[in-house]
């Protein structure tokens, strides 16, 4: 009898355990609206290159350009809980840089003006989950929510799950022009901790301009084939910031660096005679090792020469519209960096704000 007994009240109990399990209706985020790069339909639809880019750039250019870095969906929702799952392709961590950074997603809520970060718990495992919770109850609150995908991973399928019982709507697409912006692994997110700490993510939020983000990693050589690309856009901004990936461990050097900006400003102005560009300053420049290690100072300082000196030959040449952002701006120093190369967190809010503070002044 007690065995009988203790059987049917394990019954009953997962019964009732069926009975209360929450519901989720599910919502494929390759469906929705993009936030973050070019409006266009892709074989990948989290790619931030056009599919007709991938016979023109280099082969790793083009495999890096899958990662979604800086793309997000903006959604609302009266939810109280989300969870999102889906499949990477390759590792999801550096030695250098968490899970989190590297493979993660991660949300903002926005709120009367101001961006709040939503914790979740997650799992990395073949599936990724992350499960976020906005308040204890569902109210008639519409939350504003804004979802940024892994910096430097590419995503094969994803779902957001929203309770059945809940509303769910996409945000209009923001057809604000964008700060465009070709760089390095830096620009494209590393180390950042999560995608929405990444300098872009940070200076879109803070300026309330969208930001297409053309960093990649080891490979931002300011290129004539990406930057043709890049001449087509309409933008606010252009901002080039190539210069750390101009060393002899690319085949490159200060010189190519001055001749390749120059000749990407002309690029550039022929279709947009108008429009701001910034020629952005190697951050590094004696950082953070360089008091150690003067060589590595040197070189960092060269490049920045050859920054100015390409700079100062385009106005001479009368190409107005054109600032710079020097190092001592950027500002950053030993504690900013992860590896000796990369920014940490901290870093990261240097770089954001030190764009913020020029942007300011350069758009209207």
């Amino acid at each position: 009898m007690k065995g009988f007994l203790s059987l049917f009240l394990m019954l009953i109990f997962g019964v009732l355990t069926a009975q209360n399990a929450t519901e989720f209706t599910w919502y494929k985020v390759d469906k929705m609206k993009h936030g973050g790069r070019i409006d266009t339909e892709t074989s990948n639809p989290f790619q931030r290159f056009p599919d007709s880019m991938k016979n023109i750039v280099r082969k790793r250019v083009w495999d890096l350009s899958e990662n979604p870095a800086g793309v997000y969906m903006n959604f609302e929702t009266n939810t109280d809980e989300i969870i999102v799952k889906y499949e990477v392709k390759g590792p999801v961590e550096f030695p250098h840089m968490p899970a989190t950074g590297v493979s993660g997603i991660d949300l903002y809520k926005r709120d009367e003006g101001n961006w709040d970060w939503v914790k979740a718990n997650y799992n990395f495992a073949d599936t990724i989950s992350y499960k976020f919770r906005l308040k204890d109850t569902i109210d008639s609150t519409q939350n504003k929510l804004r979802l940024y995908l892994p910096l430097y991973n590419t995503v094969s399928h994803m779902e957001i799950g929203i309770k059945t019982n809940s509303n769910y709507k996409e945000s209009p697409r923001d057809l604000t022009k964008p700060i465009v912006v070709y760089g390095t692994s830096i620009t494209q997110g590393a180390c950042a901790g999560r995608p929405g700490t990444a300098w872009t993510s940070i200076l879109s939020r803070e300026i309330g301009i969208p930001l297409f983000n053309y960093g990649f990693s080891g490979n931002g050589r300011l290129e004539e084939e990406v930057l043709n690309f890049l001449a087509q856009l309409d933008a606010e901004v252009f901002i080039l910031d190539c210069l750390a990936n101009f060393t002899s461990g690319q085949g490159l050097n200060a010189q190519q660096a001055k001749i390749r900006l120059i000749e990407g400003v002309k690029t550039i102005r022929k279709s947009h005679p108008e429009t701001p560009i910034i020629l952005t300053d190697h951050a590094h420049a004696g950082y953070p090792h360089g008091a150690v290690h003067y060589p590595e100072k040197e070189k960092y300082l060269e490049l920045n020469r050859s920054n100015r000196e390409a700079f100062e030959k385009l106005k001479r040449e009368g190409f107005d519209n054109i600032y710079l952002l020097g190092f001592k701006e950027l500002g950053l120093d030993q504690e900013d960096f992860i590896d000796g190369v990369h920014p940490n967190d901290a870093g990261m809010i240097k770089y954001a704000n030190a764009y913020l503070h020029l942007l300011r002044k350069v758009i209207n």
